[in-house]
Protein backbone atom coordinates (compact mmCIF):
# COMPACT_ATOMS: atom_id res chain seq x y z
CA UNK A 1 0.00 0.00 0.00
CA UNK A 2 1.42 3.30 -1.08
CA UNK A 3 0.99 6.48 0.84
CA UNK A 4 0.38 9.70 -1.01
CA UNK A 5 2.12 12.79 0.29
CA UNK A 6 0.59 16.20 -0.23
CA UNK A 7 2.56 19.45 -0.18
CA UNK A 8 0.99 22.85 0.40
CA UNK A 9 3.06 25.76 -0.75
CA UNK A 10 3.63 28.83 1.42
CA UNK A 11 1.46 30.85 -0.93
CA UNK A 12 -1.39 28.39 -0.57
CA UNK A 13 -1.12 28.48 3.22
CA UNK A 14 -1.22 32.27 3.19
CA UNK A 15 -4.28 32.23 0.97
CA UNK A 16 -5.98 29.70 3.24
CA UNK A 17 -5.45 31.76 6.38
CA UNK A 18 -6.46 34.97 4.61
CA UNK A 19 -9.66 33.27 3.54
CA UNK A 20 -10.35 32.04 7.07
CA UNK A 21 -9.67 35.54 8.41
CA UNK A 22 -12.22 37.02 6.04
CA UNK A 23 -14.79 34.46 7.05
CA UNK A 24 -14.26 35.04 10.79
CA UNK A 25 -14.46 38.85 10.62
CA UNK A 26 -17.84 39.98 11.95
CA UNK A 27 -19.98 41.86 9.50
CA UNK A 28 -21.69 45.05 10.72
CA UNK A 29 -25.15 44.33 12.13
CA UNK A 30 -27.88 44.91 9.56
CA UNK A 31 -30.15 47.90 10.05
CA UNK A 32 -33.95 47.80 9.84
CA UNK A 33 -35.83 49.53 7.03
CA UNK A 34 -36.11 52.56 9.30
CA UNK A 35 -33.45 53.16 11.95
CA UNK A 36 -35.22 54.09 15.21
CA UNK A 37 -33.85 57.01 17.25
CA UNK A 38 -35.55 58.29 20.41
CA UNK A 39 -35.43 61.74 22.04
CA UNK A 40 -36.83 63.10 25.28
CA UNK A 41 -36.70 66.84 25.93
CA UNK A 42 -38.78 69.67 27.37
CA UNK A 43 -41.12 71.03 24.71
CA UNK A 44 -43.65 72.55 27.12
CA UNK A 45 -43.40 74.25 30.49
CA UNK A 46 -40.83 76.68 31.85
CA UNK A 47 -37.88 74.69 30.41
CA UNK A 48 -39.20 74.60 26.85
CA UNK A 49 -37.13 77.59 25.68
CA UNK A 50 -34.04 75.49 26.34
CA UNK A 51 -35.43 72.01 25.65
CA UNK A 52 -36.59 72.81 22.13
CA UNK A 53 -32.95 73.39 21.13
CA UNK A 54 -32.23 69.67 21.57
CA UNK A 55 -35.21 68.84 19.36
CA UNK A 56 -34.22 71.42 16.77
CA UNK A 57 -30.62 70.24 16.50
CA UNK A 58 -31.39 66.53 16.35
CA UNK A 59 -34.40 66.87 14.07
CA UNK A 60 -32.63 69.23 11.66
CA UNK A 61 -29.77 66.73 11.26
CA UNK A 62 -32.15 63.79 10.84
CA UNK A 63 -34.10 65.65 8.15
CA UNK A 64 -30.88 66.50 6.28
CA UNK A 65 -29.60 62.94 6.46
CA UNK A 66 -32.91 61.45 5.34
CA UNK A 67 -33.15 63.91 2.44
CA UNK A 68 -29.68 62.80 1.34
CA UNK A 69 -30.61 59.10 1.37
CA UNK A 70 -30.32 58.16 5.03
CA UNK A 71 -27.65 56.01 6.63
CA UNK A 72 -26.43 53.46 4.10
CA UNK A 73 -29.75 53.86 2.32
CA UNK A 74 -31.90 53.52 5.47
CA UNK A 75 -33.93 56.47 6.79
CA UNK A 76 -33.88 57.52 10.44
CA UNK A 77 -37.20 57.51 12.31
CA UNK A 78 -36.96 59.97 15.22
CA UNK A 79 -39.50 59.51 18.02
CA UNK A 80 -39.70 62.57 20.30
CA UNK A 81 -41.39 62.64 23.70
CA UNK A 82 -42.05 65.80 25.74
CA UNK A 83 -40.69 65.68 29.29
CA UNK A 84 -42.34 68.89 30.45
CA UNK A 85 -40.56 70.40 33.44
CA UNK A 86 -40.67 67.62 36.06
CA UNK A 87 -38.28 64.71 36.57
CA UNK A 88 -41.23 62.33 37.06
CA UNK A 89 -42.62 63.31 33.66
CA UNK A 90 -39.12 62.98 32.19
CA UNK A 91 -38.89 59.38 33.40
CA UNK A 92 -42.36 58.60 32.04
CA UNK A 93 -41.36 60.09 28.69
CA UNK A 94 -38.22 57.97 28.67
CA UNK A 95 -40.19 54.81 29.41
CA UNK A 96 -42.41 55.55 26.41
CA UNK A 97 -39.34 55.95 24.22
CA UNK A 98 -37.75 52.75 25.52
CA UNK A 99 -40.94 50.82 24.73
CA UNK A 100 -40.43 51.68 21.06
CA UNK A 101 -37.03 49.87 21.17
CA UNK A 102 -34.82 52.59 19.69
CA UNK A 103 -31.26 51.98 18.53
CA UNK A 104 -30.16 55.31 20.06
CA UNK A 105 -31.67 57.53 22.75
CA UNK A 106 -31.05 61.26 23.16
CA UNK A 107 -31.69 62.82 26.54
CA UNK A 108 -31.95 66.57 27.06
CA UNK A 109 -29.66 69.18 28.57
CA UNK A 110 -31.77 69.24 31.75
CA UNK A 111 -29.58 67.49 34.33
CA UNK A 112 -32.29 66.49 36.84
CA UNK A 113 -34.18 64.79 34.00
CA UNK A 114 -31.12 62.84 32.89
CA UNK A 115 -30.37 61.69 36.45
CA UNK A 116 -33.97 60.43 36.71
CA UNK A 117 -33.72 58.57 33.39
CA UNK A 118 -30.27 56.97 33.49
CA UNK A 119 -31.14 53.76 35.35
CA UNK A 120 -34.00 52.96 32.96
CA UNK A 121 -31.75 53.55 29.94
CA UNK A 122 -28.99 51.40 31.46
CA UNK A 123 -31.44 48.52 31.84
CA UNK A 124 -32.44 48.87 28.18
CA UNK A 125 -28.73 48.71 27.19
CA UNK A 126 -29.12 51.53 24.68
CA UNK A 127 -26.53 54.22 23.84
CA UNK A 128 -27.67 57.38 25.65
CA UNK A 129 -26.46 60.73 24.29
CA UNK A 130 -27.08 63.84 26.41
CA UNK A 131 -26.23 67.51 26.70
CA UNK A 132 -26.94 67.74 30.45
CA UNK A 133 -24.28 69.88 32.06
CA UNK A 134 -24.11 68.79 35.71
CA UNK A 135 -20.55 67.44 36.05
CA UNK A 136 -21.79 64.31 37.84
CA UNK A 137 -23.94 63.15 34.91
CA UNK A 138 -21.02 61.13 33.48
CA UNK A 139 -19.89 60.03 36.96
CA UNK A 140 -22.83 57.64 37.41
CA UNK A 141 -20.86 54.62 36.25
CA UNK A 142 -22.95 54.06 33.13
CA UNK A 143 -21.17 52.50 30.18
CA UNK A 144 -24.07 53.55 27.93
CA UNK A 145 -24.15 57.28 28.67
CA UNK A 146 -22.15 59.85 26.68
CA UNK A 147 -22.19 63.65 26.81
CA UNK A 148 -21.43 65.77 23.74
CA UNK A 149 -21.64 69.22 25.34
CA UNK A 150 -19.41 71.17 27.70
CA UNK A 151 -20.22 70.61 31.38
CA UNK A 152 -20.24 72.56 34.62
CA UNK A 153 -17.14 70.85 35.98
CA UNK A 154 -15.19 72.51 33.18
CA UNK A 155 -16.95 75.85 33.70
CA UNK A 156 -16.47 75.72 37.47
CA UNK A 157 -12.72 75.80 36.89
CA UNK A 158 -12.56 78.13 33.90
CA UNK A 159 -14.98 80.89 34.99
CA UNK A 160 -13.31 81.66 38.36
CA UNK A 161 -9.87 81.49 36.78
CA UNK A 162 -10.84 83.96 34.04
CA UNK A 163 -12.67 86.24 36.50
CA UNK A 164 -9.80 86.43 38.97
CA UNK A 165 -6.68 86.09 36.83
CA UNK A 166 -7.78 87.93 33.67
CA UNK A 167 -10.45 90.37 34.90
CA UNK A 168 -8.88 90.97 38.31
CA UNK A 169 -12.11 90.55 40.29
CA UNK A 170 -11.75 89.21 43.84
CA UNK A 171 -15.15 89.86 45.49
CA UNK A 172 -17.69 87.92 43.45
CA UNK A 173 -21.26 87.20 44.40
CA UNK A 174 -22.76 83.92 43.16
CA UNK A 175 -26.33 83.37 41.98
CA UNK A 176 -27.56 80.03 40.64
CA UNK A 177 -30.81 78.29 39.86
CA UNK A 178 -31.72 76.01 42.78
CA UNK A 179 -31.70 72.57 41.16
CA UNK A 180 -29.09 69.87 40.48
CA UNK A 181 -27.77 71.89 37.57
CA UNK A 182 -27.29 75.25 39.25
CA UNK A 183 -26.42 74.13 42.78
CA UNK A 184 -23.86 71.65 41.48
CA UNK A 185 -22.22 74.44 39.48
CA UNK A 186 -22.30 76.78 42.49
CA UNK A 187 -20.46 74.26 44.68
CA UNK A 188 -17.84 73.70 42.00
CA UNK A 189 -17.33 77.45 41.54
CA UNK A 190 -16.90 77.98 45.27
CA UNK A 191 -14.27 75.21 45.38
CA UNK A 192 -12.40 76.69 42.42
CA UNK A 193 -12.47 80.18 43.98
CA UNK A 194 -11.02 78.73 47.19
CA UNK A 195 -8.06 77.37 45.21
CA UNK A 196 -7.49 80.94 44.04
CA UNK A 197 -7.70 82.21 47.64
CA UNK A 198 -10.92 84.08 46.88
CA UNK A 199 -14.12 83.87 48.95
CA UNK A 200 -17.47 84.92 47.45
CA UNK A 201 -19.10 87.79 49.35
CA UNK A 202 -22.52 86.17 48.92
CA UNK A 203 -23.85 82.84 47.67
CA UNK A 204 -27.50 82.97 46.58
CA UNK A 205 -29.98 80.91 44.57
CA UNK A 206 -33.51 81.09 43.17
CA UNK A 207 -36.17 78.52 42.35
CA UNK A 208 -36.55 77.57 38.67
CA UNK A 209 -40.04 79.11 38.65
CA UNK A 210 -39.09 82.38 40.41
CA UNK A 211 -39.76 85.63 38.58
CA UNK A 212 -38.30 88.13 41.05
CA UNK A 213 -34.59 87.86 41.91
CA UNK A 214 -34.22 91.42 43.25
CA UNK A 215 -33.65 90.29 46.87
CA UNK A 216 -30.69 88.14 45.83
CA UNK A 217 -29.25 90.89 43.63
CA UNK A 218 -29.53 93.49 46.40
CA UNK A 219 -27.87 91.15 48.90
CA UNK A 220 -24.94 90.68 46.53
CA UNK A 221 -24.68 94.46 45.96
CA UNK A 222 -24.98 95.33 49.67
CA UNK A 223 -22.18 92.93 50.59
CA UNK A 224 -19.75 94.84 48.35
CA UNK A 225 -19.44 92.51 45.39
CA UNK A 226 -17.33 93.62 42.43
CA UNK A 227 -18.76 90.96 40.12
CA UNK A 228 -21.59 88.46 39.68
CA UNK A 229 -21.20 84.82 38.70
CA UNK A 230 -24.58 83.74 37.31
CA UNK A 231 -25.62 80.20 36.46
CA UNK A 232 -29.06 79.61 35.00
CA UNK A 233 -31.09 78.91 31.90
CA UNK A 234 -32.01 81.46 29.21
CA UNK A 235 -35.45 82.42 30.57
CA UNK A 236 -34.31 83.06 34.14
CA UNK A 237 -30.92 84.53 33.17
CA UNK A 238 -32.80 87.11 31.08
CA UNK A 239 -34.87 88.02 34.14
CA UNK A 240 -31.79 88.43 36.34
CA UNK A 241 -29.97 90.59 33.80
CA UNK A 242 -33.04 92.76 33.21
CA UNK A 243 -33.58 93.22 36.95
CA UNK A 244 -29.90 94.16 37.43
CA UNK A 245 -30.37 97.01 34.97
CA UNK A 246 -33.67 98.07 36.56
CA UNK A 247 -32.04 98.17 40.01
CA UNK A 248 -29.05 100.12 38.71
CA UNK A 249 -26.62 97.40 39.79
CA UNK A 250 -23.42 97.73 37.77
CA UNK A 251 -21.30 94.63 38.24
CA UNK A 252 -19.13 92.58 35.91
CA UNK A 253 -21.46 89.65 35.13
CA UNK A 254 -20.05 86.33 33.99
CA UNK A 255 -21.66 82.94 33.69
CA UNK A 256 -22.53 80.02 31.48
CA UNK A 257 -23.53 80.25 27.81
CA UNK A 258 -27.08 81.34 28.72
CA UNK A 259 -25.57 84.82 29.15
CA UNK A 260 -25.00 85.08 25.40
CA UNK A 261 -27.65 82.71 24.06
CA UNK A 262 -29.82 84.33 21.41
CA UNK A 263 -32.93 83.11 23.23
CA UNK A 264 -31.74 85.17 26.23
CA UNK A 265 -30.74 88.22 24.21
CA UNK A 266 -34.09 88.31 22.41
CA UNK A 267 -35.69 89.17 25.76
CA UNK A 268 -33.21 91.91 26.71
CA UNK A 269 -32.44 95.46 25.70
CA UNK A 270 -28.93 96.40 24.57
CA UNK A 271 -28.38 98.07 27.95
CA UNK A 272 -29.50 94.92 29.83
CA UNK A 273 -27.08 92.68 27.94
CA UNK A 274 -24.07 94.89 27.28
CA UNK A 275 -20.75 93.78 28.75
CA UNK A 276 -21.86 90.46 30.22
CA UNK A 277 -19.45 87.59 29.69
CA UNK A 278 -19.99 83.87 29.16
CA UNK A 279 -17.86 80.77 29.02
CA UNK A 280 -19.59 77.75 27.53
CA UNK A 281 -20.36 75.63 24.54
CA UNK A 282 -19.55 77.20 21.19
CA UNK A 283 -22.35 79.24 19.60
CA UNK A 284 -22.79 79.80 15.84
CA UNK A 285 -23.67 83.51 15.95
CA UNK A 286 -20.04 84.67 16.21
CA UNK A 287 -18.76 82.58 13.31
CA UNK A 288 -17.72 84.18 10.02
CA UNK A 289 -17.55 80.83 8.22
CA UNK A 290 -20.15 80.93 5.39
CA UNK A 291 -21.00 77.28 6.03
CA UNK A 292 -21.86 78.02 9.66
CA UNK A 293 -23.76 81.24 8.97
CA UNK A 294 -25.80 79.50 6.25
CA UNK A 295 -26.57 76.61 8.61
CA UNK A 296 -27.67 79.00 11.37
CA UNK A 297 -29.91 80.86 8.92
CA UNK A 298 -31.56 77.65 7.74
CA UNK A 299 -32.21 76.56 11.34
CA UNK A 300 -33.74 79.97 12.12
CA UNK A 301 -35.88 79.87 8.99
CA UNK A 302 -37.26 76.46 9.93
CA UNK A 303 -37.86 76.85 13.67
CA UNK A 304 -38.12 80.65 14.06
CA UNK A 305 -35.74 80.25 17.01
CA UNK A 306 -32.01 81.05 16.73
CA UNK A 307 -29.64 78.09 17.03
CA UNK A 308 -27.52 77.99 20.18
CA UNK A 309 -24.70 75.87 21.60
CA UNK A 310 -27.10 73.00 22.35
CA UNK A 311 -28.54 73.06 18.83
CA UNK A 312 -24.98 72.66 17.54
CA UNK A 313 -24.21 69.85 19.98
CA UNK A 314 -27.28 67.72 19.13
CA UNK A 315 -26.86 68.36 15.41
CA UNK A 316 -23.23 67.23 15.57
CA UNK A 317 -24.16 64.18 17.64
CA UNK A 318 -26.59 62.87 15.03
CA UNK A 319 -23.94 63.15 12.33
CA UNK A 320 -21.36 61.50 14.59
CA UNK A 321 -23.75 58.58 15.06
CA UNK A 322 -24.31 58.41 11.30
CA UNK A 323 -20.57 57.96 10.73
CA UNK A 324 -20.43 55.29 13.45
CA UNK A 325 -23.46 53.33 12.23
CA UNK A 326 -22.11 53.31 8.67
CA UNK A 327 -19.10 51.35 10.01
CA UNK A 328 -20.47 49.47 13.02
CA UNK A 329 -23.98 48.75 11.78
CA UNK A 330 -27.08 48.75 13.95
CA UNK A 331 -25.60 46.97 16.94
CA UNK A 332 -25.99 48.84 20.23
CA UNK A 333 -22.85 47.49 21.88
CA UNK A 334 -20.75 48.19 18.80
CA UNK A 335 -22.09 51.75 18.64
CA UNK A 336 -21.35 52.21 22.35
CA UNK A 337 -17.78 50.97 21.89
CA UNK A 338 -17.26 53.24 18.88
CA UNK A 339 -18.50 56.25 20.85
CA UNK A 340 -16.06 55.41 23.65
CA UNK A 341 -13.23 55.26 21.08
CA UNK A 342 -14.11 58.58 19.38
CA UNK A 343 -11.07 60.75 18.69
CA UNK A 344 -10.84 64.05 16.80
CA UNK A 345 -14.29 63.77 15.17
CA UNK A 346 -14.84 67.18 13.59
CA UNK A 347 -18.21 68.85 14.12
CA UNK A 348 -19.53 72.25 13.08
CA UNK A 349 -17.48 74.28 15.57
CA UNK A 350 -15.33 71.87 17.61
CA UNK A 351 -13.75 68.44 17.44
CA UNK A 352 -14.95 65.70 19.77
CA UNK A 353 -12.85 63.21 21.72
CA UNK A 354 -14.11 60.70 24.26
CA UNK A 355 -12.55 60.49 27.71
CA UNK A 356 -12.95 57.65 30.19
CA UNK A 357 -16.16 58.91 31.89
CA UNK A 358 -17.87 59.49 28.51
CA UNK A 359 -17.41 63.22 27.91
CA UNK A 360 -16.65 64.19 24.31
CA UNK A 361 -16.60 68.03 24.36
CA UNK A 362 -13.45 69.70 25.68
CA UNK A 363 -13.36 73.01 23.77
CA UNK A 364 -15.37 76.01 24.97
CA UNK A 365 -15.68 79.67 24.00
CA UNK A 366 -15.25 82.92 25.92
CA UNK A 367 -17.84 85.50 24.82
CA UNK A 368 -18.73 89.09 25.63
CA UNK A 369 -21.95 90.87 24.69
CA UNK A 370 -21.53 94.14 22.80
CA UNK A 371 -25.03 95.46 23.24
CA UNK A 372 -27.14 92.47 22.20
CA UNK A 373 -24.46 91.00 19.95
CA UNK A 374 -22.16 88.31 21.38
CA UNK A 375 -18.53 88.52 20.32
CA UNK A 376 -16.04 85.68 20.59
CA UNK A 377 -13.04 86.64 22.73
CA UNK A 378 -11.46 83.28 21.98
CA UNK A 379 -11.66 79.51 22.45
CA UNK A 380 -10.54 77.90 25.68
CA UNK A 381 -9.84 74.22 26.29
CA UNK A 382 -10.18 71.97 29.28
CA UNK A 383 -6.83 71.19 30.87
CA UNK A 384 -5.20 68.24 29.11
CA UNK A 385 -6.80 68.94 25.72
Amino acid sequence: MHRKTFFITGTAVACLFASLGRESKAEPAACPAEIPFGLTTALTGNLALLGTQARNGAEFAVDEINAAGGISGKKIALKTEDTGASSTDALNAMNRVIESKPLIIFGSMISPHVFAQTEAVNKSETPFLVGATNAKVTAQGSKWLFRTHAHDGQLAELIPEYLVKTLGKTKPGIMAVADDYGLGASKGIQAALAKLSVSPVAVTSYAPSDKDMSAQLLEIKDKGADSLILFGRPADVALVMKQMEELGIKLTAIGNSSMVAQTTLNNLSAADADGSIAIGGMIPQTSTDPKITDWAKRVLDKYKVPADNFTVSYYDTVYMLKSIIEKAGCDKAAIRDALAATKDWKGLLISYQADAPGDLAHTLGIYRNKGKTPELIGPIKEAGY
